[in-house]
């Protein structure tokens, strides 16, 4: 749903709501006068759909067995999905992490015991 207005003074406005469409249908009968503005409603949100845990870990397998360290598979499921980062992260190293002993899990900002 679009509205249309057209501001002929400061006294007078006309306001047209509904599709582009129909604008252009009522400006094909008549010339719209002054300053015209067109304010657009935004696209309803839809539904976010959470992945479930095993789609995650599909994805993650995916991008292990393409190469990608078990943290940058991490970020690239991450910035795909709604799940929260420590989530991802969390199946990941339940799932993958003996798999990839070679690479460090630990937090690299927790101070280590000397």
């Amino acid at each position: 749903m679009e509205n249309l207005y057209c501001e002929f003074s400061d006294y007078y406005l006309d306001v047209l709501a509904g599709t582009l469409g129909e604008a252009e249908e009522v400006f094909s009968t008549r010339t719209p006068r002054g300053e015209i503005t067109v304010l657009v409603e935004r696209k309803e949100n839809s539904p976010v759909e959470t992945p479930s845990e095993s789609q995650l870990e599909d994805e993650l397998r995916d991008l292990i067995s393409n190469g990608h360290s078990l943290s940058t598979a991490v970020k690239l499921v991450a910035d795909g999905t709604s799940v929260r980062k420590k989530t991802i992260y969390s199946i990941a190293l339940r799932k993958f992490g003996k798999q990839l002993g070679s690479e460090s899990h630990e937090d690299p900002c927790k101070r280590q015991p000397e």
